[in-house]
């Protein structure tokens, strides 16, 4: 079997919480990731799905570097980068890019669309000179769909599906392995959506990409996913391939979110039964004891209640952190 890409062991991110003006003590920790471990391989496209504040998007964001882990392993390639610092890390930046959710927030007003995707070129020695950075440019707006006279124009002149093609644009521009797409659909309008998929899946076979998708369309998840990781308070509590999740969903908690997910056909609506979960999401600063879903979840015991499961193995491509697995030799 190949290498993975991408190897996460283990991996923490905690916030600290402090008290104080002057001198300040730490009094607790936000846990937003806590103890996440998977594996990616080349092409795949790996979904994390999970309610807001399950710690996915800061997941990514750390996996990236762009905020420092608190522990564990982040391996890209084989090599481990969870502590290398800015100047070892820039050969890793041209390989892993992200698209953010808002393409407002993630282009700089101030630049024209030329600038913005000459400026990584440039930066990166991806080019020689400012005219084949500029030559690139126009190519990579043709790839993603707009025209060469758009390179003067800037961000404000474009719709929310034009931004997310110059966000793409200039995720591509420096020839990345890895992409990270956080949400990148959820903005926009239905009809563009589907646009913004297909150039994915596209780029995905033509230049061979490994994606990170992050979302809470758990029908676009299955459309366009190879796996998938469901996560709660800041840990995966179910992880496999993307049909046996969705076809045999064991964790209570995943069974809850596809069950809030509609079904475009009426008939099969009508008929299904939904999973309506009591209270709410407990804080990430103060977690439950034991599995941090029992308190929501319609079958805890009392074993829920003071040890948190470990992840049990359903099948080879199947794993789940519940105790169910055990009750019913699932």
């Amino acid at each position: 079997m190949n290498e993975p890409v991408i190897r996460v062991q283990n991996l923490k991110k905690f916030f600290p919480i402090t008290k104080g003006f002057l001198v300040k003590k730490k009094v607790g920790d936000v846990k937003a990731v806590d103890d996440v471990s998977f594996e990616v391989y080349k092409k795949e496209t790996f979904a994390l799905v999970g309610e807001s504040g399950c710690g996915k998007t800061t997941t990514a964001r750390t996996m990236l570097r762009l905020i420092d882990p608190t522990d564990g392993k982040i391996e890209i390639f084989g090599k481990d980068i969870s502590h290398l610092n800015r100047e070892k890390l820039l050969p890793f930046r041209r390989k892993m890019q992200i698209v953010f959710q808002n393409p407002i927030g993630s282009l700089n007003p101030r630049m024209t669309i030329g600038q913005i995707l000459i400026e990584p070129l440039l930066f990166h020695k991806i080019v020689d000179t400012k005219q084949e950075a500029y030559d690139k440019a126009i190519e990579l707006l043709r790839m993603v769909g707009l025209k060469p006279y758009h390179m003067d124009r800037y961000p404000h002149q474009f719709s929310g599906g034009q931004k997310q093609r110059i966000a793409i644009a200039r995720a591509l521009s420096v020839d990345p392995e890895i992409i990270f797409l956080d949400e990148p659909t959820s903005a926009l309008d239905v009809s563009v959506q589907a646009q913004i998929i297909n150039l994915f899946m596209k780029f995905q076979d033509e230049l061979n990409l490994t994606y990170i998708f992050i979302s809470h369309d758990l029908s676009l998840v299955r459309f366009i996913s190879d796996k998938v990781a469901v996560m709660y308070l800041g840990r995966i509590v179910e992880i496999g391939d993307v049909d046996e999740i969705f076809e045999n969903p064991i964790h209570p908690y995943t069974k809850a979110l596809l069950s809030a997910s509609p079904i475009p056909d009426p008939k099969i609506e009508k008929q299904r039964k939904r999973i309506i979960l009591t209270g709410s999401v407990p804080s990430p600063i103060a977690r439950p004891s034991g599995c941090f879903f029992h308190p929501r979840c319609p079958f805890k015991t009392e074993k829920c209640e003071k040890e948190y499961p470990n992840m049990y193995k359903v099948s080879e491509n199947h794993q789940v952190s519940c105790y169910l697995v055990e009750k019913e030799g699932v």
